[in-house]
């Protein structure tokens, strides 16, 4: 009875811990686990039928208020590909799902016999529809009606803009958003979340502002670049979960991971379906659908979000979520001629970049570059001097590297909280420190943490890196750290917000420097 103690013990710390009211209550489960006991179900198959249904709790929870009565056969589809996501051991195969609608029966049945009566009618659809064929299927929004099994084919993407983002992108941000609430997500939302915000971490009144979130998420799936190996949010989605989607979303995800963050103005009205625009930046034009504006009012305003061509009629296509700010024709040159200098410091990072190169890098300054010129009247955002400074160059790309010290960069970095691209930086720094003078390593630890420190000074004008916590860390003398890092600063004239080695992180703290 100690392996059955163990099951109830699950049970009743899942439901304390849960921060939401369920529609399956605690007592049912546990006396439909008793009853199954009583039938003669070892431990096995009791933590079994317990693990299917805390996962159908689970996704009960997320989805918001809902009874089980109200289920619909769409809805159970989208349970499945939840817990597909969220549940490493759930695999998507017929086998699998057919158990757990196996044990959803046996639990509706237990219900019945305490006369808590439940339709099944919606259940036994989706059974059908999905675990029917050779393969599994899901169920598609308009195939409630016939619930039928369709052979897999290659369904064109909607010609309306509305059709996208009203059915297949938001079917698509469900499973996004079930992804991305995994654990090991958190520090890189909480990290996008303070980038999208910038220094001054200003939230909306309202927490739960659309507006505010739609565009929180359109930045961190398209722009926002993951700590563990610099891929944006959507990419990594592809790479995991591609295999999991029907036919039409992995071709409409395919058309979104084609999409480009673009800041461009109205030239003109074509006709009431198409108006001609030009790219901010680049001084090309594209076509786009008319946003059904005042011409007066539309031709005031700067329009900034994602592009993406649609392949069948090679037109480019908003989605998802188009910001616009009036402002007049010398605020939208003085923006163009900020944005140009932030380019121009990447190129120093980063030579030969192209405006591609630079919006991948830093889509989010510009988003700061226009909010702070539009709504906060600054003069300028982006430092001249660094573009007017003489850089030491090393004599030799030849010149041997401390290899120990750029492995050490490597491992302490992500400890304390570093992307990859941060850690390539840094790397970049040691590189160029030890091809301009001669550095004798006598204990690699050292000047690697004297380059972490400096990097951090760089990037947040203060370290933000405290010394003891490498002193501590890295188990090295503060005396060492202090000494390496100011012959850092000294052979490479380093400065703060140093273009050569500026993160995503440190562009946006420039822009809300006020020098």
């Amino acid at each position: 009875m100690t392996n059955i103690k163990n099951v109830y013990d699950e049970v009743q710390v899942f439901f304390e811990e849960l921060e939401w009211n369920s529609a399956i209550k605690r007592e049912w489960i546990e006396g439909f686990l008793r009853q199954k006991a009583w039938q003669g179900a070892d431990d096995q198959v009791l933590s079994d039928r317990w693990h299917n249904l805390q996962m159908f709790v689970s996704y009960l929870s997320y989805s918001g208020d809902i009874t089980l009565n109200e289920l619909t056969a769409v809805e159970y589809s989208l349970a499945v590909e939840w817990m597909i996501v969220q549940t490493e051991e759930f695999k998507p195969n017929i086998k699998m799902v057919n158990h757990l609608f196996d044990v959803l029966r046996e639990f509706y049945d237990y219900l019945a016999t305490k006369k808590i009566h439940l339709d099944t009618t919606e259940l036994e659809q989706a059974a059908a529809f999905m675990t029917g064929g050779k393969q599994l299927k899901f169920i598609e929004p308009g195939d409630e009606e016939s619930l039928l099994p369709k052979e897999a084919s290659l369904t064109t993407i909607p010609k309306d803009i509305g059709s996208i983002v009203g059915e297949a992108v938001e079917r698509l941000m469900h499973k996004f958003s079930s992804y991305f609430q995994r654990e090991n997500f958190i520090d890189d939302f909480d990290r996008a979340l303070s980038l999208y915000l910038g220094p001054l971490g200003q939230m909306p009144d309202n927490e739960n502002d659309d507006e505010f979130w739609l565009g929180f998420w359109d930045y961190f799936l398209f722009d926002y670049h993951l700590l563990a190996n610099d891929r944006t949010p959507i990419t990594q989605f592809e790479s995991d979960c591609s295999k999991q989607l029907n036919d039409e979303e992995q071709k409409i995800l395919k058309e979104l991971m084609g999409a480009k963050f673009t800041v461009f103005y109205v030239e003109s009205v074509v006709n009431q379906e198409w108006v001609d625009c030009i790219n901010l930046l680049t001084d090309e034009k594209i076509r786009l659908p008319n946003p059904n504006y005042n011409y007066k009012l539309v031709k005031k305003l700067l329009f900034y979000g994602h592009v993406f061509l649609q392949q069948e009629e090679h037109e480019l296509v908003m989605i998802n979520f188009i910001t616009s700010v009036e402002i007049s024709s010398n605020l939208r040159r003085r923006i163009k001629e900020e944005i140009n200098r932030q380019k121009a410091m990447l190129e120093l990072q980063q030579p030969g970049v192209t405006w591609g190169d630079f919006i991948e890098r830093h889509a989010n300054a510009v988003r700061h570059t226009i909010d702070l010129l539009a709504t906060w009247a600054r003069v300028n955002v982006t430092s001249y001097a660094q573009m007017e400074r003489n850089f030491p160059q090393p004599v030799t790309d030849e010149k041997n590297v401390n290899m120990a010290v750029t492995k050490s960069i490597a491992t302490y970095m992500p400890q304390f909280g570093y992307s990859l691209h941060d850690t390539v930086l840094a790397q970049k720094m040691w590189q160029d420190f030890s091809r301009i003078t001669t550095v004798n390593v006598r204990k690699p630890a050292v000047w690697a943490a004297a380059v972490i420190q400096v990097y951090s000074r760089i990037n947040n004008g203060e370290a933000d890196m405290p010394i003891n916590v490498l002193v501590e860390e890295m188990k090295v003398g503060k005396s060492s750290i202090s000494t390496s890092s100011n012959r850092l600063f000294d052979v490479l004239k380093l400065e703060k917000y140093d273009p050569r080695y500026l993160s995503e992180e440190g562009m946006i703290s420039l822009l809300y420097d006020l020098q």
